[in-house]
């Protein structure tokens, strides 16, 4: 029997391009395409798929947090998530749970390859660059010292500086200089900015 797809996207050329990609897959059944999370939401209650595609630019609670939704209500429900190529996204995706993780740029014969992989291994994460997520995510994670992982959960915890000072018995002129430390190896430049980047980094 043909995989029973569902398509989300809020852009119709896409979902006009996903017809057309499972027009020339005899094997994979467009049985339903939906903009919005709401929409999603209606077709599962009259149709039953085997996949659903969603991608990340969803209006409303976004692609990610609707796949979440559904992987929980639905646990043997195949999920694929589409978006920009980025690591955060990619590992956000695997936290989640979901089937697949695939970039927009990828190959139409990628995209419904993690299709069938969906439909047939729902709960075994798949995307094309995984290895090298991985192991950037790695090389991030071991180049904080102890004491940048300290401040940087410190940091996640709240309070200024000089109180977090205090709770780790070092001066505020030493904090200050982790902190700088760990802002530039994380790229960014304020404390928001590095709390973000620790998250999709799972460093937090």
């Amino acid at each position: 029997m043909p995989v029973k797809l569902i398509a989300v996207d809020p852009v119709t050329l896409v979902r006009l391009g996903y017809g057309a990609a499972c027009a020339a897959s005899p094997d994979i059944d467009l049985i339903g395409q939906a903009a919005t999370g709401e929409e999603t939401r209606d077709l599962l209650g009259t149709l039953d798929p085997d996949v659903v595609s969603i991608d990340v630019a969803v209006p409303g609670q976004g692609g990610l947090q609707l796949a979440a939704e559904l992987r929980t209500v639905r646990p043997q429900l195949g999920l694929v998530l589409t978006g920009p190529t980025e690591d955060g996204l990619l590992l956000q995706a695997l936290q989640a749970g979901l089937s697949a993780y695939l970039p927009r740029t990828a190959p139409v014969e990628l995209l419904m390859s993690a299709v069938r992989h969906a439909a047939a291994a729902p709960a075994s994460f798949t995307a094309p660059n995984l290895a090298e997520a991985m192991a950037r995510r790695r090389t991030r994670s071991t180049a904080l010292s102890p004491r940048e992982e300290q401040i940087l959960h410190q940091l996640s915890t709240g309070g200024s500086l000089a109180a977090i000072a205090v709770r780790m018995r070092l001066t505020e002129s030493t904090v200050r200089t982790y902190v700088a430390r760990l802002y530039d190896k994380l790229g960014v430049h304020n404390r928001t900015q590095a709390l973000q980047a620790a998250a999709r980094l799972f460093l937090i």
